[in-house]
């Protein structure tokens, strides 16, 4: 082993704001400075938060000794971005590039009886032609020196740049090395090498094959001081996430040199083809999470290798197999650490912004240098090049220069390692990729439809589309790499864990594009007692809760259906962690669960039992039919027994059944699996349909769903008249016993309209009522004095923010929601009425419009919608005085689904009841 010194611990260090430091001869020594801790992020200490460019880092080092025929080197494993290093006021080096290990020779005639070490970093604020990932971006940025430092021992020639590449299929590795420094004529013969078990996921592993030989630089080929050699490994266990077996390959110089090096390892391989992934010869479907390893304290470095511990195995814990490092070259004992514990790994390179030759040559040859760190790391199964076109300024499919350079890109990395896939351009239109990935936002329930068209039409349907005009797919697995939906935090257990203060990130650190109202956690604060919120959710802790319900409901939905189609090689969803202000995470901030954790693992595992339902409302008496779709760890497909009951919310099982289905790895499809008719009952409620998939006898995955069945509506006299313009819908009402004839209309009805004109708000203004059915928002013609915001109906990142949310108690006891569930299927609206200002994309142009608060001002807002932390307000369902009488104003879709949902029913006539005053009761 060679002789190391850590220079990890205490440093000395001073800003150089002026940028006069190399001018006064700080190399020197740095004068005044305060003492620090390296590993050094400086945006740690909250003065130095917006603190950007030079730094000086000094330490003092005694006792640095190195025997006559070795040599030192300083090695730095990560400083962000720029280094200049001096030794006794020598300088060494410089290095350029924020996430890679560098070093420098220490000349030893340098070296006295007390050193002085002293490093200039530089961070400038014009960071866009650096690969910066999304520090600074979207979320904090991160300067200094920010990963270990040592000095190293080594002997003339060493050891350097270590590859190891399995060739599974015939048992062998292939071995190269580089033999660098200078030989002093020492002759270097050959080489020993031993290979032995280290590990089996926590536990140490001694058993299994062990493997040595000598191997003579005369029997293989040296180009260029590297060496090459293929070694044979009969009988050596293959590494995969269910059992990773760890090796450890040691070399040993033979004569001339005492050098040697230890590297781990695992035995395994990852191909494409068919449109399928496999590992090991083996399929393998992808159940992954983005994980972009920002922390709430130590910003972007783990702080020890049991939170490292804690996040792999809470992340199997939720039923991933694979975690997206995305846009951030990630630690080293990180990687160690998902090699030894079985989590698989797409790495994705830092991106730049500006598209000039230096981003670029930048840019590659940070690529290149984590390829070349992390080559060895049997987790990594992907290399990214870009993501969304960042660095390509989101001109690809127009641009022969850029579409070349990613072509160029894809080649290098193949040719720098063959063994592994790789994907050109994350997300977004490819050139020449292994991996068919999309990035598609859709908020569930509302865009089930939608997101269902997405998966079978755009994603599955025509793969060819989401390949840059002229080139096109060749079966690659296609992959939806990144989705998902937010669910807010604590905002309370969050100021606990900064010990009562606001976290600095409650201003969004990131630049101007990620300065809107919703992705600013400061807006909670400001909007919670507005717009209805506080009204429907009480606390900032159920507010929370129900929040990461809604997120728990729309991620199941959302995964369900990509797992229901055979087609699809797996999904990354956004994300594992919340990130600052960014609340999609699996788990929040401090690595703590969100609810439902302990039942994220029944969509999310290897095994599934997942049900197709016609819709989740019933009427009683209803005859249902429901397909399944069945998975499970088998080697082959076996028989298995599927029981399936139908529950009230305390638990009472009112039917049941079960029956005998086949199922293995392969996805199963049965139709008409479960079959039942809906009860008698009194009034609507919620059930759950109970699911559970047994193997010999074991149960192996479950699941549920919720269902509201709801009785024959009865319409008593509620002094009502119908004035619709949709002939379609007057005869829907007709047929659900609304529309009754009436002879006249007196000041105290209600008036049922789909427009609003000047002569309902005579009646309202006499002491009427008016039922204002808004739901094709701008589209109606009259409308008075209301505007109305389109929310984004496609794929749209911002509205996966979203939510919809209802003050329940308004009717009743109704079986809604507060978050609005799946009760409210069909009937959630594409319009809002805005009161904040927001913006509208047309033609590639933003356009900036405006919201009108003082109408929550002056309404009882009974349903809302807000985006990110309570921003981007508008409301649904607001009931407003005018005159003597009210005006109910919605943009739910009564319309639309007064036919086919019971729910909409027993609301419309919750509506008529309540802006009557004949409010219902509500029940505890």
């Amino acid at each position: 082993m060679r002789n190391q010194m850590t220079l990890s611990g205490q440093w000395d260090f001073k800003i150089d704001p002026l940028n006069k430091g190399e001018t006064e001869l700080w190399h020197k020594g740095i004068g005044e400075s305060e003492i620090i801790t390296v590993p050094h992020i400086w945006q740690q200490d909250e003065k130095y938060l917006d603190y950007k460019g030079a730094a000086w880092y000094q330490k003092r080092i005694d006792d640095v000794s190195c025997s006559d025929e070795n040599e030192l080197f300083i090695c730095f494993q990560a400083v962000d971005y720029q280094a200049d290093v001096w030794w006794n006021g020598n300088k060494i080096g410089s290095h350029e590039g924020g996430f890679t290990p560098f070093e420098f020779r220490i000349n030893k005639d340098l070296i006295e009886e007390k050193n002085s070490l002293i490093v200039r970093v530089y961070d400038p604020a014009d960071n866009a032609e650096i690969p910066i990932g999304k520090q600074g971006s979207w979320y904090t940025r991160v300067s200094g020196i920010w990963q270990d430092v040592f000095i190293e021992e080594r002997p003339a020639p060493y050891i350097s740049e270590v590859f190891l590449t399995p060739i599974v299929d015939e048992e062998r590795l292939e071995l190269s090395f580089l033999l660098e420094g200078e030989t002093n004529d020492q002759s270097i013969t050959g080489f020993h090498y031993s290979i032995a078990p280290h590990s089996l996921g926590l536990e140490k592993w001694s058993q299994g094959e062990h493997f040595s030989g000598t191997v003579l630089m005369e029997d293989i080929k040296v180009e260029n001081h590297k060496v090459t050699c293929h070694i044979k490994v009969p009988g050596i266990k293959v590494w995969e996430p269910s059992l990773p077996y760890l090796y450890e390959l040691k070399i040993s110089l033979l004569e001339g040199s005492k050098d040697s090096s230890t590297t781990t390892f695992g035995f395994r391989k990852i191909e494409q083809h068919n449109n399928e992934l496999y590992l090991n010869n083996e399929k393998i479907f992808i159940r992954g999470a983005l994980d972009q390893a920002f922390y709430p304290d130590t910003i972007y470095i783990a702080d020890s290798d049991e939170t490292i511990i804690k996040e792999i195995e809470l992340a199997k814990e939720m039923g991933f197999n694979l975690l997206r490092k995305h846009i951030k070259v990630e630690l080293p004992r990180y990687l160690y650490w998902a090699d030894r514990l079985g989590m698989l790994i797409w790495a994705e390179p830092p991106n730049y912004v500006k598209w000039t030759p230096q981003a670029r040559r930048r840019f590659i040859q940070g690529l290149k240098d984590m390829i070349t760190r992390d080559y060895n790391h049997p987790s990594i199964i992907i290399w990214s090049v870009y993501n969304e076109e960042w660095g390509l300024e989101w001109d690809l499919d127009n641009d022969k220069e850029k579409q070349a350079h990613v072509q160029q890109s894809y080649e290098l990395v193949k040719k720098w390692d063959p063994t592994r896939l790789v994907c050109d351009n994350s997300g977004w239109s490819h050139i020449q990729t292994d991996i068919n990935d999309y990035h598609r936002y859709f908020v569930l329930p509302e865009q089930h439809n939608q997101w269902k068209e997405d998966v079978h039409s755009h994603i599955i349907g025509e793969p060819d589309k989401n390949f840059v005009p002229g080139f096109q797919s060749d079966n690659e697995p296609q992959i939806v790499s990144e989705f998902g939906v937010w669910g807010l935090p604590d905002v309370d257990k969050l100021k606990s864990f900064y010990n009562g203060a606001e976290p600095w990130w409650f201003v969004n650190q990131g630049e101007q594009t990620h300065q809107d109202d919703y992705k600013r956690p400061s807006t909670l604060f400001q909007n919670f007692d507005k717009f209805g919120i506080s009204k429907a959710f009480q606390n900032y802790e159920k507010l929370a809760v129900l929040s990461q319900r809604r997120m728990f409901r729309a991620t199941k939905a959302l995964i369900e259906e990509m797992r229901k189609q055979s087609e699809m090689a797996g999904y990354v969803v956004t994300e594992f962690t919340d990130i600052e202000w960014e609340t999609n995470g699996w788990l929040d901030f401090m690595r703590e669960p969100k609810e439902g954790f302990e039942n994220l693992i029944d969509f999310n595992g290897a095994n599934g039992i997942f049900a197709e339902l016609p819709t989740h409302n019933y009427w009683q008496g209803d005859l249902v039919s429901i397909d399944l779709f069945l998975l499970a760890d088998l080697k082959r497909e076996e028989p298995a027994q599927v029981k399936w009951s139908i529950v009230k919310e305390n638990q009472e099982e009112v039917q049941s059944g079960e029956s005998e289905l086949l199922v293995s790895h392969n996805l199963t499809t049965h139709k008409n699996a479960i079959e039942f008719e809906v009860p008698e009952i009194e009034k609507p409620v919620f059930f759950w349909l109970k699911l559970e998939l047994f193997v010999n006898g074991v149960r192996v995955a479950k699941n549920e769903e919720e269902l509201t069945f709801t009785p024959s509506l009865e319409i008593e006299d509620l002094n009502m008249f119908v004035d619709v313009k949709d002939e379609n819908f007057k005869n829907t009402l007709m047929e659900a016993g609304f529309s009754q004839p009436q002879e006249e209309i007196s000041n105290s009805s209600t008036i049922i309209s789909d427009y609003l004109d000047d002569k309902l708000l005579n009646h309202a203004k006499k002491g009427g009522q008016v039922i204002f059915l808004a739901e094709e928002g701008d589209k109606i013609k009259e409308k008075s004095m209301y505007t109305f915001r389109k929310l984004d109906l496609g794929e749209s990142w911002a509205r996966a923010s979203s939510m919809n949310y209802v003050d329940k108690e308004w009717f009743g006891d109704l079986p809604l929601r507060t978050e609005m569930g799946w009760e409210f299927e069909g009937m959630f609206p594409d319009y809002v009425i805005p009161f904040t200002d927001y913006k509208k994309n047309s033609n590639n142009r933003t356009i900036h419009m405006f919201g009108n608060p003082s109408i929550a001002e002056s309404a009882d807002v009974i349903s809302g919608y807000f985006q990110g932390w309570l921003g981007q307000n508008g409301g649904t369902l607001i009931e407003q005085k005018y005159g003597e009488g009210k005006i109910l104003t919605t943009t739910w879709k009564i319309k639309e689904s007064l036919s086919s949902s019971p729910i909409a029913q027993y609301i419309l006539k919750g509506m008529i009841h309540n802006l009557s005053q004949k409010k219902v009761t509500v029940k505890e």
